[in-house]
């Protein structure tokens, strides 16, 4: 088991709680944050605990990237799930969305399931499959959205492919 830490002057920002301000986060020895803010500031440290000055770094909720074109399946030689989910992690992102406009398109279950397997496999991230809106991106034909999500995908989009007719969309 590791010791306690204790990161002094750190700027924490966290949504959940309204705050930005400069102070102190204590974490645990199992890493639950025991406590984060100015008010931690004049706790003291757990017993053995290692003591560090976070001057210049901030804290905050990881990041969510809800768009992310990655060249796998068919250009990894571009960026690899495992490569991306290394910039990612390298970022402050912790989980990201990847889009469909792969070669082959991820319009079916069998996809979802490579990308979800790659990402269990070699991401540093949360990783989360979205499928092709329409087959091939194509437009023309809707992709089977209830077995895809059933699958894993989390969304459906035409990625960077605009929908040539609207009309398609009121035919499912």
């Amino acid at each position: 088991m590791t010791a306690a830490t204790v990161l002094k002057n750190v700027r924490i920002i966290d949504p959940s709680r309204n705050l930005d301000e400069v102070g102190t986060i204590i974490i645990g020895a199992d890493g639950t944050i025991l406590a984060a803010g100015k008010d931690a500031q004049n706790q003291g440290a757990p017993e053995g605990a290692t003591v560090r000055d976070g001057r210049g770094v901030i804290a905050a909720p990881g990041l969510v990237d809800a768009r992310v074109f990655v060249g796998e399946p068919g250009a990894e030689h571009r960026e690899t799930i495992e490569s991306a989910s290394r910039a990612a992690a390298a970022g402050g992102v912790t989980s990201m969305i990847v889009m469909p406009d792969t070669d082959p398109v991820i319009d079916d279950i069998a996809l979802v399931e490579f990308v979800k397997k790659k990402a269990r496999d070699k991401a540093l991230v949360n990783i989360y499959p979205a499928a092709a809106l329409t087959k091939g991106l194509r437009g023309e034909e809707m992709t089977e959205f209830g077995m895809l999500r059933e699958a894993g995908a989390v969304a459906f989009t035409n990625g960077r492919k605009a929908m040539p007719d609207t009309a398609v969309l009121r035919r499912t």
